[in-house]
């Protein structure tokens, strides 16, 4: 039976019915108004700017909203961990601390999970880390805590190690750049004849 964590933490109603995607949102806001913000007013745009540089053959990527996007990301072994985890954690949020992630895996064949915490900046995510560290200490088995920039399935693997980043990347892996941009098509659901500037089609 899944355990569920609805004290200070919302979580996606799908969650609950059982019809969850890969993905499950979570949010201090009753509403996830900062995670459905985000969609269309950081995420595409910031998956976009990618991929139009990308696509124009650029060697040196314009990070720009994508240098200062922080994720703190907490491996476990299934969804119901990530509840326990979450549950666990909510009992101990500072008033002023506004949290917002999801939890799952982008792999449907893989059987582990993460949590992904996403901060606006570098003083966020270190208040946030410092926290989620306290609470995985009084875990047992005890869970890793870790953190990067940008979205490391975008990112990583065309840019090297995050920590060498400046606001202008350098393309580290090449060979990476044409399924990275496959990859990006298929997450915004994109279909070959779509021009990726036009957003009513991408509805």
């Amino acid at each position: 039976m899944r355990q569920v964590c609805m004290g200070r933490l919302y979580i996606d109603k799908r969650f609950f019915a059982g019809s969850e995607t890969r993905w499950v949102s979570f949010e201090t806001d009753p509403r996830l108004k900062r995670t459905k913000n985000d969609i269309y007013g950081k995420c595409v745009p910031c998956i976009m700017n990618l991929y139009e540089q990308l696509s124009a053959g650029k060697t040196e990527i314009e990070l720009g909203s994508a240098y200062n996007c922080w994720k703190i990301v907490v491996p476990v072994k299934s969804i119901d961990e990530c509840t326990k985890f979450l549950s666990e954690f909510e009992k101990n949020i500072p008033d002023d601390m506004y949290i917002k992630g999801r939890f799952g895996s982008g792999d449907t064949s893989k059987k582990t999970k993460v949590i992904v915490f996403n901060t606006e900046n570098e003083t966020e995510k270190d208040l946030l880390y410092n926290a989620l560290k306290e609470c995985a200490a009084g875990l047992e088995p005890q869970p890793q805590v870790i953190y990067h920039k940008a979205c490391a399935d975008l990112y990583h693997e065309l840019l090297g190690n995050w920590r060498q980043w400046s606001e202008t990347a350098t393309i580290k892996n090449p060979a990476m750049v044409k399924p990275i941009v496959e990859r990006i098509r298929k997450v915004l659901y994109w279909e070959k004849d779509f021009a990726p500037t036009d957003p009513e089609k991408r509805k």
